[in-house]
């Protein structure tokens, strides 16, 4: 087994720039021996360097890097950064935001509001809109983010993430004597021209904004434990009848309409979940219109775990799940969410297999020549020609089945489509499990400890199984050595 890098006590201070009051370059709190080989690190998966991540707290585009800012430390919560120029190499970027409470030497500027940082989103501004906040009409990425013991609260950059500074006038709206309300989800509403912010606060209330720091009640709905989101997609692909999406922490979500002020759940549509895992939570997309080249698509990303209690990683805790794009789809009378990994994956493919339509017999296995833990496999089966009752795959020590007798994929319901076929994708990596089925429409988040010192892979069944076809994709390592 590989020896587990220890933790060590000492921290590593990289140069900080000269800085001024509420101004922070990123502090990096962090090992430099640490090299992301350790048991059960995802090596395709976003986790930070060391310590502790959760909440993803602010996905935005600006001029040629994708930013992540998320919830970092675990005894106190501080704005934890990374960026990215393709949405699959991440660079951890350390500390931008450190609150007034914060656990680290003082070479690290206390350079926000609030006791702790809470959860939160972000935006792109430029001209009189970043003028108001900045001093400056240059382009400026603002996060809004719940300072605890002060309320709704504003931190920006207009050097690309460099040096981050508080707002001089924080807080702007939400006075949180602890920590509610919190968690402040920011979009651009064109239709209405403002800001709307919707925020964990007796279900999920909504406010708008002209200017990013006055703030009026627009309406509350009784809906949502934390951390909001709110987007809008194509329902069946059509970009002419767009649906407004509202989901809370859990991946629980409403679809309906919403016009600037209240959200309005179509009449017949339940509240459902987007993903059936165990290890999915506090998901965030990137604001409509932000992506890059006219790009439409709303990709989300998730804090990997749902207060599971890990699975003993060493050096860090948790992860960021792998980014996704989300489609909507009518599938037996409601609008369901669609999950599915973003097509650059294919990109840090190193090798690949596929496998043509054929009968596969009990005790064999296809698979019997690959030896890996971090892959893409899809496998598409007929069951209407299938005579198993069973059939899955076992990952190093994790089994995975489907079920055809009770139509159930790791345990949850899962029916095949109109044509009795069933399609299953899976992302495999030292410590993460994400399962994809049905094109999206089944979405599976867990955090596994993978065994280290076993790379086997297997396909079985318990009886004959028609296969239409399989693909497995080998994924290479995103960190740099």
């Amino acid at each position: 087994m590989r020896l587990r890098t220890l933790f060590k006590t000492s921290w590593i201070l990289l140069p900080l720039l000269c800085a001024i009051t509420s101004v922070n370059a990123q502090y990096y709190p962090h090992d430099d021996n640490i090299d992301y080989r350790e048991d059960f690190r995802g090596q395709y998966h976003f986790s930070p360097k060391s310590e502790w991540m959760n909440d993803i707290n602010g996905l935005v585009y600006q001029d040629g890097k994708y930013h992540m800012i998320y919830q970092w430390g675990k005894k106190i919560r501080h704005g934890g950064y990374a960026t990215s120029t393709d949405l699959l190499h991440w660079k951890d970027e350390g500390v931008a935001l450190v609150p007034e409470k914060s656990f680290l030497p003082d070479e690290a500027i206390r350079n926000v509001t609030g006791n702790q940082v809470f959860s939160g989103s972000a935006v792109v501004v430029s001209g009189s809109m970043a003028k108001r906040i900045t001093g400056s009409e240059k382009k400026a990425i603002i996060a809004i983010y719940t300072g605890t013991g002060a309320g709704t609260c504003l931190a920006w950059t207009n050097d690309g993430g460099t040096s981050w500074h508080d707002y001089e006038n924080n807080p702007v709206a939400h006075f949180a004597e602890k920590a509610d309300p919190r968690d402040p989800c920011v979009i651009w509403h064109e239709p209405t021209s403002k800001w709307v912010l919707a925020l964990y606060e007796n279900g999920t209330t909504f406010y708008g904004s002209k200017d990013l720091i006055n703030w009026e009640f627009l309406s509350n709905l009784d809906f949502g434990f934390e951390c909001p989101d709110l987007f809008q997609l194509p329902l069946d692909g059509n970009v002419n009848n767009k649906k407004w999406i509202l989901q809370d922490a859990n991946g629980s979500y409403l679809v309906g309409d919403f016009d600037g002020i209240s959200f309005t759940k179509d009449t017949g549509q339940d509240t459902l979940v987007m993903d059936v895992g165990p290890d999915f939570y506090a998901a965030q997309t990137f604001p409509m219109g932000n992506l890059p080249n006219n790009d439409q698509r709303i990709i989300q990303i998730a804090w990997m775990d749902h207060w599971n209690g890990g699975i003993g990683e060493v050096v860090w805790e948790r992860n960021a799940t792998f980014p996704v794009a989300l489609g909507l789809e009518t599938l037996d009378g409601q609008k369901r969410i669609t999950r599915n990994p973003i097509t650059e994956i294919s990109s840090i493919y190193e090798n690949s297999k596929t496998w043509n339509t054929q009968v596969i017999k009990p005790n064999s296995n296809l698979l019997s020549d690959i030896k890996s833990k971090k892959f893409d496999l899809s496998i598409e089966v007929d069951l209407s020609k299938t005579a198993a009752s069973k059939f899955g795959f076992k990952i190093a020590n994790k089994t995975i089945t489907y079920d055809i007798s009770n139509n159930t994929l790791l345990d949850k319901a899962l029916l095949p489509d109109t044509d009795s076929h069933i399609q299953i994708r899976m992302l495999v990596d030292w410590g993460q499990l994400e399962v994809f089925a049905n094109h999206g429409v089944f979405s599976f988040s867990e955090q596994f400890a993978f065994d280290p010192d076993s790379n086997d892979l297997t396909l079985f069944a318990d009886g004959d199984l028609t296969l239409v076809s399989m693909e497995f994709h080998e994924i290479e390592r995103i960190w740099e050595d």
